[in-house]
């Protein structure tokens, strides 16, 4: 009988654990991310490309040019240059991933809720 309930100890203190596990590092995989993300916000598409390793580009934006992205539990990071005024400025946009599946994704960023749609 002690055996058992040694057992359900064991059982109970593993799952608090992956539970932990799974809140300190988040749902979103790295892998979840990679492809070409483009939202119909505009006239034309807009968007952009998280690449392997880390490498990250801009679709249809001639102000924001990204150049890497970083995926830190639910905020995605795209980092590049912005171009205003003449001017050339380090660019970091962080967005609050809502929702992700294989072909969707769901932003917010600055309150403001965006969805995108896989290309490829």
């Amino acid at each position: 009988m002690k055996k058992i309930h040694f057992s359900l100890f064991i059982l109970a203190i593993a799952g608090i654990i992956a539970f932990a596990l799974f809140a300190i590092f988040g749902g979103n995989k790295k892998s979840d991310i990679l492809g070409t993300w483009v939202t119909d916000t505009c006239v034309i598409q807009s968007g952009f490309q998280c690449g392997t390793q880390g490498l990250a580009a801009s679709i249809n934006n001639s102000t924001q040019q990204y150049n890497s992205w970083e995926l830190h539990k639910n905020k995605l990071i795209l980092k590049g240059k912005q171009f205003k005024d003449r001017r050339v400025y380090d660019l970091s946009d962080t967005l609050t991933i809502k929702k992700l599946s294989p072909q969707n994704l769901t932003i917010e960023q600055n309150g403001k809720t965006i969805q995108y749609k896989k290309i490829r």
